[in-house]
């Protein structure tokens, strides 16, 4: 009974502290998380040849090569899909941007249109190379000083993990590395011990 509780408590507590995470880390998020302007549906995905894409074609549409296909879950909409990428301008090659890992809910417009439709289908373990045109990222308005109006992008990234419930949605929304949590556990384990014993 004093286990149940102390996880409700537990659960509840990292609950509350979310938000503030999300917002502090939504401060510090690359240019690439800015919301999109319309994302069309997941599955209107009409996929160009990777090695025909064109930077000069105005229907240019997204372009996508797996170079190793994951064995594990299928990234589909409304899933947390936990992602590592790397941002390169196709222009020039320069990296605009890079991240270990962000985790976001497919499907809920948080990420630029090409990154909702460019990873659908991967599956964790999987990697896989985006060619996004402008009108699936940041369009004739740019984002920052680093991708410049109009820019097709580049992004290799790998699937990391896809949440399976409630508690790793949460989990992978905040900035709580498993150690983290397990530390997170001991202490206020102990704190409450300690309350409840005085």
């Amino acid at each position: 009974m004093m286990a149940r509780f102390l996880l409700l408590i537990l659960f509840t507590t990292t609950s509350a502290f979310a938000p503030a995470r999300q917002q502090q880390r939504q401060q510090q998020q690359p240019s690439m998380l800015v919301k999109p302007q319309a994302a069309p549906s997941l599955l209107s995905l009409n996929s160009a040849s990777f090695d025909d894409y064109s930077q000069t074609e105005p229907d240019q549409d997204l372009a996508y090569q797996d170079t190793v296909v994951g064995t594990g879950d299928v990234a589909e909409e409304g899933k947390v899909v936990t992602v590592a990428y790397k941002g390169t301008l196709m222009s020039n090659g320069k990296k605009f941007d890079e991240g270990p890992g962000i985790s976001f809910r497919l499907g809920s417009r948080k990420v630029i249109p090409g990154w909702e439709q460019g990873i659908a289908g991967m599956k964790v373990g999987g990697k896989r190379v985006l060619k996004i045109p402008p009108q699936l990222a940041y369009g004739e308005r740019g984002a920052g000083a680093d991708i410049p109006p109009g820019a097709h992008l580049v992004f290799e990234c790998e699937l990391k993990g896809i949440a399976s419930n409630q508690f790793e949605e949460a989990l992978a929304k905040s900035s709580m590395t498993p150690l983290n949590f397990v530390a997170f556990v001991l202490i206020f384990g102990n704190i409450i011990r300690h309350l409840l014993m005085e």
